[in-house]
């Protein structure tokens, strides 16, 4: 979505810098919080709309207020609604980074039959129909700085759950939700749950057998196609961190990048069968 100052509607529309529609104002202010401890970034937006018209489209359900957000560094491009006059919208870590762009406007949600809104110029002799989805108000686009989150572990993206549809000693994996599912049968729930938590050595062995071939598994799935995983709250952090490992999504080494994305696992299996110090200095 390009607009800009220059950009001009064939039916009058709202904005600071037009004068398509006179006597009538919208001012807009973002507020961002990043939030660690809930591990997600929050935009606060609240709007100022003196147009009576506009505004009772809005009430009625006929339109929607929002913005445009851009992210140049994540590659992030939305139109996002918020509420109205004021309302908020959480980002997954990793979601929004650095300058974020942002243009506040108002649009139609439906088919408008006759748009006349009171103030417009002369221009505009008679009432326009509007499709769902034109722009009817606009306000200059602000930027704001979300700094680099710490990223969560690459387990904190996994829900490891039972389910007697799977079979034991197997395992199946779901990235469609904001966690990455992985389901399995009772009796290995239980194990893997065990040995997680008893102690270092044995979530190593769990990091092992489990974690790297879910990975691949998950980059697989993202060389077939990023975007039917953007909604998801794993993803965001999941894809920085491929790119702070420098692996490149779409021409992938499933083997080795899982490593990579797990820090090289492997190198800690000698903890397995590293001697104590004081027992050699017993013999």
């Amino acid at each position: 979505m390009k607009i800009s100052e220059t950009t001009s509607f064939p039916y009058p529309a709202l904005a600071p810098w037009s004068d398509d529609i006179v006597g009538a104002t919208i001012a807009t202010e973002f507020i961002v919080r990043e939030e660690p401890d809930q591990n997600r970034v929050s935009i606060h937006c609240s709007a100022v709309l003196d147009h009576p018209e506009i505004v009772s489209l809005i009430q009625e359900g006929s339109a929607t207020f929002g913005c445009y957000i851009k992210c140049q560094e994540t590659g992030l491009r939305r139109l996002q609604e918020f509420g109205f006059p004021s309302g908020v919208q959480h980002f997954a870590p990793g979601a929004l980074l650095g300058n974020v762009q942002l243009r506040p406007m108002v649009w139609s949600l439906k088919r408008i039959p006759s748009y006349s809104p009171r103030g417009a110029h002369s221009e505009f002799i008679s009432s326009s129909e509007i499709a769902a989805g034109q722009i009817l108000a606009l306000d200059d686009q602000q930027t704001i700085e979300v700094t680099r989150p710490p990223l969560p572990s690459v387990e904190s993206i996994f829900e490891i759950v039972s389910s007697p549809q799977v079979v034991e000693g197997v395992f199946d994996v779901d990235p469609q939700s904001d966690r990455v599912t992985v389901r399995m049968g009772e009796k290995t729930y239980q194990l893997v749950q065990a040995l997680r938590h008893t102690n270092e050595m044995t979530r190593i062995t769990v990091m092992n057998s489990l974690y790297v071939p879910i990975l691949m598994q998950i980059l697989d799935h993202l060389a077939d196609g990023l975007e039917a995983f953007e909604q998801y709250r794993w993803f965001h952090p999941f894809r920085t961190r491929c790119e702070r490992a420098q692996i490149d999504c779409q021409n992938l080494d499933l083997w080795t990048d899982a490593q990579r994305l797990l820090e090289q696992p492997f190198a800690s299996l000698k903890l397995l069968t590293d001697e104590d110090p004081a027992d050699d200095s017993t013999a």
